[in-house]
């Protein structure tokens, strides 16, 4: 009799120590908002966290590559719009130079103008961002890594944008259209100025369309990142929410699981002091 009760004993303390454990744990999932402290814990549960964990780092990664072509998106945009109002002036000059109304000293104001402008476009044609990255590079655009699979750019190469324009004349840049309106107005003779005129107007619709279509195209490699950016967020989403389901605490059932432990390990032990209060003698009556 003596070993069963020794025994049963031992039994209800191992069942109290189990008890204690499980509350002790459950107060550490609480107080550190993770319910899996430790791979053993879940194994199942540990891998799929781990990898939810490399998962968003890489896309944390992804999302500064995004703002950060964003940004640079947005300054070509700019610049090209500004590339627009240089060619819309440089139109108008030419209309107004070409007119025999137009004095030496009015032309010559005109051809001092154009060159400004002409030197504006050379500026935006080398611009660089704040960190000293072009804005049109002379080789192929950076291809920037916004998800596992998916590479974008966030500009174009500079020759695709100022260089290679069919003209009247043949293939030329977009700087010498603002070179032969140059021309044309500085000439003396009111014949042979609307004549280059003319031509110069020709050629400088076609670099304004060249310049729209290049903004068209910089708008779709916006537009591409904005997707890109939503898609990340989204799915970013996901990955937060599952991993919380993995992951955190549900202190709502916890606490209940504590509350629940606490009674059930209380109990066993007032009925194990009641037991181990009793002597031989009450177990011979």
């Amino acid at each position: 009799m003596i070993s069963a009760t020794r025994y049963s004993a031992m039994a209800q303390i191992n069942r109290q120590a189990k008890l204690g454990a499980e509350i002790a744990r459950a107060e550490t999932e609480i107080s550190t908002g993770k319910k899996v402290q430790k791979a053993s814990d879940d194994p199942i549960s540990a891998a799929r966290i781990s990898e939810l964990r490399r998962v968003q780092a890489d896309q944390v990664t992804w999302s500064r590559n995004i703002e950060t072509a964003q940004s640079v998106a947005a300054q070509v945009d700019t610049q090209m719009g500004n590339m627009a109002d240089i060619f819309n002036r440089v139109k108008e000059l030419t209309l107004a130079g070409r007119s025999e109304s137009a004095s030496p000293g009015d032309r010559a104001a005109m051809v001092q103008e154009l060159g400004s402008l002409r030197t504006a476009l050379s500026n935006i044609a080398t611009a660089t961002t704040p960190t000293g990255q072009a804005l049109f590079p002379t080789d192929a655009p950076l291809q920037i890594s916004v998800s596992s699979t998916v590479r974008l750019a966030a500009t174009a190469q500079r020759s695709t944008v100022f260089d290679g324009i069919a003209y009247t004349h043949g293939i030329d840049d977009l700087d010498s259209v603002i070179g032969n309106a140059i021309d044309a107005i500085s000439n003396d003779d009111a014949t042979t100025r609307r004549a280059f005129a003319d031509v110069a107007l020709s050629d400088i619709d076609v670099a304004i369309q060249r310049v729209t279509d290049q903004r068209a195209a910089q708008g779709v490699r916006a537009q591409q990142l904005d997707v890109a950016a939503e898609t990340l967020e989204g799915v970013s989403t996901q990955l937060a929410e599952e991993r919380s389901s993995l992951e955190d605490t549900n202190v709502a059932a916890t606490i209940m699981k504590i509350n629940a432990k606490t009674l059930t390990l209380q109990a066993a032990q007032a009925a194990f002091a009641k037991v181990n209060s009793n002597t031989l003698f009450d177990f011979l009556r």
